[in-house]
C-alpha cells in the first residue's frame, strides 16, 4: 500500500490478495481466492483524489458432491454499491422464492471521484461521484435439479451515484 507513504505522496496503489482453503478435518474441500488492486491520485490542487478499483474472485470446489451457497461469493454493498447484500448474481426463482446462490466467479470495477463541496472544512462534508460495474456468475458443480435458475452465466450491473462523505471527530479514549 503506497497511498499514504509512498514516494509521491499525491497518488499511490494499493494490492490485496487473498486465499482461503477448506477440507481440513470438514467434509467441504475448497479453494477460494480473491484479489483487489486500487490505485488512487489527488488533482486540481490535491483538492479532488480520483480512484479506480478492481475486485476479483474464483472459487474452486474441490469436495464429492455440491457446493453450498454460503461458500461461494455473493457480493454486497461495500464491494458494489447500489444493490443489497447477495442483490447480484444468479438466484433461485422457483417455489415462488428468490434466493441468491452465490457464484463461482466475480468482478467488480469501481471509479470515483471526491470533491470538496465549498463548505468550511471544520465540518468534515465532502461530496462525490462514483461508477461501479460489476457480476457474479458460474454454478459449476452446484445442484441445480428442480429449481428455476436465473442469471446462471451472470449480467455486468451498473450503479452510478452521489456520495455525500462526512468525516466526524474521534476521540482517543
Amino acid at each position: 500500500d503506497s497511498r499514504i507513504g509512498g514516494l509521491n505522496p499525491n497518488a499511490g496503489v494499493l494490492f490485496e490478495v487473498g486465499v482461503d482453503a477448506a477440507g481440513l478435518g470438514g467434509d467441504n474441500k475448497y479453494f477460494k481466492t480473491n484479489a483487489r488492486a486500487i490505485a488512487q491520485t489527488r488533482v486540481w490542487h490535491e483538492e479532488i483524489t480520483l480512484r479506480a478499483s478492481v475486485d476479483v474472485g474464483a472459487f474452486s470446489w474441490q469436495g464429492s458432491g455440491f457446493s453450498r451457497a454460503i461458500d461461494r461469493f455473493v457480493i454486497g454493498p461495500n464491494t458494489f454499491r447500489g444493490f443489497e447484500p447477495a442483490g447480484v448474481g444468479p438466484r433461485d426463482l422457483s417455489n415462488g422464492v428468490n434466493d441468491a446462490l452465490g457464484g463461482n466467479y466475480y468482478a467488480v470495477a469501481r471509479f470515483e471521484a471526491e470533491f470538496p463541496l465549498g463548505l468550511p472544512e471544520e465540518l468534515g462534508l465532502r461530496g462525490g461521484l462514483f461508477y461501479d460495474v460489476g457480476n457474479v456468475w458460474d454454478l459449476s458443480d452446484v445442484n441445480t435439479a428442480g429449481g428455476t435458475i436465473v442469471g446462471a452465466d451472470g449480467s455486468f450491473r451498473h450503479v452510478i451515484g452521489f456520495s455525500l462523505l462526512w468525516t466526524t471527530a474521534c476521540r482517543a479514549q
